[in-house]
């Protein structure tokens, strides 16, 4: 069983010269002889300066070559990495900063108030490595990469059941939570990738969302190492340079969101470009509609996917070409290597995985495979509640039809799935909430063609539209991609007998 470092380290050796990156921005090409270099200077610079074995590095970076680069020097001794939500308040980095302790933090040059006045402020500051500018106690990434060496440091033995990286999620109360994945389950997550996108050695992958998510590092970075694929690094993902760049470099996988899919659908000179050399568009985030799923195969390429899973567990279900547009709306089928179930609903009590609903009925999705996380890192609690008998609760709530298409109907906990990312009302409603006008609110994702869900909010008080909006976007602990874009002014709130708040009255339809 190969690591991530292992299947680099493959790649180098068999194939040095094959292109590993395309920098967008530069027009350069990196071979993978030339990236293990890169990954060296890093990884010895990080040494270097005290990172070690089992360290946490934290990566608050944008889709640019550094992302890569600093994952693999973390890998190349040891160190775990952990890809941070870019769009995150300053409150929700704190947050993480305080859970999982970074050594280090490498963060880009647009994000520098936010990371470094959440590294302030938390219990431990990590040292600070700047990409783009210097940090007051901290240095440059240029100066650090400067002060690397391009031979390989000494090879950290990591067994394959030890941490290998981290991504953080939200809960279902919104606090962010740390999933941990081993040596072991990273070698299958990057294996899933391969087999589920079809990437091979002369694929060319470009991701249209950023690469902090499991949609993102675990569907692109990961398998394209693994499969010894070519990468394409661009941050700029609006539809025609996104289209210029698929027809530049002949890109044959893409991996992004619904929205960003419809965008490249709408360009007007869309029918006289060549996006032929297409071989899978991977939607992520969201189900796609019937009508979406025509125009994407119409007018870019036939061979659209679109993919169901959670950062816990990556990919549970895929609809396939041969799926659409017929079952759009669904999620598809399980993947071959995950299990997936429909069991029963009910809040209290604890449900086993064999008690599965009969076709047609509603219930909680549970899934099971060797992709799913290893635990919640510093959370025995949590990670018992989740993973039961091997089987991961996911809190959606689904329906299985007689065909073996799976629906998903809702998210048990009230999560809000907007763009791709998840949105906690509660976080939203406690923000709203502390306007002085503002008496309550209660915050629902309504459905919406374009972004999946849209946060809106039921609000109870004198204050206007504008002013909670004002009111949002200055609050410092709410991430602007979680401020509701529609609100509806209501003179009570629907409440059960013990007070607590009915968010499903509010969702369309009930």
């Amino acid at each position: 069983m190969l690591s991530h470092l292992g299947f680099l380290e493959r790649n180098v050796e068999w194939r040095p010269d094959a292109p590993a990156l395309e920098l967008v921005d530069t027009g350069e090409t990196v071979t993978y002889a030339a990236f293990d270099e890169r990954v060296n200077r890093v990884a010895t610079a990080l040494a270097d300066r005290g990172v070690r074995k089992g360290d946490r590095v934290a990566m608050v970076l944008f889709n640019t070559v550094e992302f890569p680069t600093v994952l693999y020097a973390c890998y190349r001794i040891g160190a775990v990495p952990v890809p941070i939500n870019f769009m995150l308040a300053t409150g929700n980095v704190r947050y993480i900063f305080d859970d999982m302790h970074p050594t280090v933090v490498v963060y880009d040059d647009e994000v520098a108030g936010t990371v470094e006045t959440a590294a302030a402020e938390a219990v431990r500051s990590p040292d600070l490595v700047r990409v783009g500018g210097s940090p007051a106690g901290g240095e440059s990434y240029e100066a650090m990469y400067e002060s690397g060496r391009p031979e390989a440091p000494p090879r950290a033995s990591v067994d394959p059941g030890e941490p290998s990286y981290m991504l953080y999620t939200s809960g279902t109360t919104g606090a962010p939570k740390g999933v941990t994945y081993s040596g072991r389950t990273a070698y299958s997550r990057a294996q899933e990738g391969i087999v589920c996108l079809g990437l091979a050695q002369d694929s060319v992958a470009l991701q249209l969302s950023p690469w902090f998510h499991a949609g993102g590092v675990d569907l692109t970075v990961h398998p394209a190492v693994a499969a010894g694929s070519t990468m394409v690094v661009t941050t700029d993902w609006d539809p025609e340079p996104a289209a210029d760049t698929i027809e530049e470099y002949g890109v044959t996988h893409v991996v992004g969101v619904p929205t960003v899919a419809r965008r490249i659908a709408n360009l007007a000179d869309v029918d006289e470009r060549d996006l032929s050399t297409l071989e899978c568009l991977m939607c992520m985030g969201s189900p796609l509609s019937r009508q979406l799923a025509a125009t994407l195969m119409e007018s870019v390429t036939p061979n659209v996917f679109n993919g169901y899973g959670t950062s816990e567990t990556l990919l549970d279900a895929v609809l396939r070409p041969e799926d659409l547009p017929e079952h759009a709306g669904t999620v598809g089928r399980p993947t071959p290597d995950m299990e997936v179930r429909v069991v029963e609903f009910d809040r209290s009590r604890t449900v086993l995985p064999d008690e599965t609903v009969p076709p047609g009925e509603e219930g909680e999705v549970v899934v099971r495979g060797e992709p799913v996380m290893d635990y919640y890192f510093g959370s025995e609690a949590e990670t018992r509640d989740s993973v039961r008998d091997g089987w991961y609760y996911t809190d959606d709530l689904g329906v299985v039809d007689e065909d073996g298409y799976l629906t998903i109907t809702g998210r048990a906990d009230d999560m809000i799935l907007s763009g791709g990312e998840l949105v906690s009302p509660v976080e939203v409603e406690e923000t709203i909430e502390e306007h002085e006008g503002v008496e309550a609110a209660v915050v629902v994702g309504r459905p919406d063609e374009e972004w999946g869900e849209v946060v809106t909010a039921y609000v109870v008080g004198g204050a206007t539209a504008e002013a909670l909006d004002r009111h949002c976007r200055e609050a410092e602990g709410l991430a602007d991609f979680k401020r509701p874009r529609e609100y509806e002014f209501v003179d009570d709130l629907e409440r059960t007998a013990t007070g607590k708040k009915q968010r499903y009255r509010y969702r369309e339809g009930e």
